[in-house]
């Protein structure tokens, strides 16, 4: 950058060099978001063949609400390092670890319609939880966020499993059990090495994978006593 403002600050420039400064000048200010801003979920066939439009939409806004989150976290302008970074801490405390504040998660989940919510989740409520040997009864709007069992990115992973076997493993234990075992949550982020996030059924399996990492039971009862005192 200093040789160009030196370069600037001297005679006029020719035409053809002036242009060639300038190329160079917005690539180094855009190249840190490159691969953000030309990733596209729909450069994946069986994207377009298993969402509408609207559904696109949809997955497309939970990528770029992921995406600002990673980046803002790790301080990395590459995405991919980002989300790699971001799943070495996830690993150290699976359990325990939400990337997002659930508050504002949800908030941005019920800012979908209910097309783009229902095509990879559901909220279910909660009257009664076990916590450390005590028994809360008659809870209201006590809310958890699950990954839909039977959905259409259930049936897109089943398409894409014909030719993977991780994501037919995903697709096969949600439909036989309706979900995940803590073996299986902690695989994915202990196993990140192995999966490059530029590519879509790998980023928006990532994407689903931190929207949907909930709050313990015991962290959302701490807020929801303190909430309804």
């Amino acid at each position: 950058m200093i040789a160009v403002v030196h370069i600037f600050s001297g005679k006029r420039l020719r035409p053809n060099i002036k242009i060639t400064l300038i190329i160079l000048f917005g690539f180094f200010i855009i190249s840190p978001v490159l691969g953000q801003e030309n990733f596209d979920l729909k450069s994946d066939a069986l994207i377009s063949k298993s969402f509408n439009k609207n559904e696109i939409e949809g997955l497309e806004s939970m990528v770029r609400y992921v995406d600002k989150m990673v980046l803002k976290m790790n301080n990395q302008p590459n995405i991919n390092k980002a989300y790699h970074l971001l799943f070495e801490k996830i690993a150290l405390s699976v359990e325990t670890f939400a990337p997002i504040k659930e508050t504002e998660k949800y908030q941005f989940l019920k800012s979908l319609n209910s097309e783009q919510f229902s095509a990879v989740y559901e909220f279910n409520t909660l009257d009664r939880v076990y916590v450390q040997n005590v028994d809360y009864q008659n809870l209201t709007n006590f809310t958890v966020l699950d990954i839909k069992p039977f959905s259409k990115y259930m049936d897109y992973l089943k398409l894409v499993g014909k030719e993977d076997s991780y994501f037919k493993g995903i697709q096969n234990k949600f439909e036989m059990v309706g979900g995940f075992s803590a073996a299986d949550a902690y695989w994915f982020p202990a196993n990140h090495a192995q999966f490059d996030f530029t590519i879509p059924k790998n980023r928006l399996w990532a994407v689903i994978y931190v929207l949907g990492k909930e709050e313990t039971i015991a962290m959302k009862l701490d807020r929801y006593l303190d909430t309804n005192k």
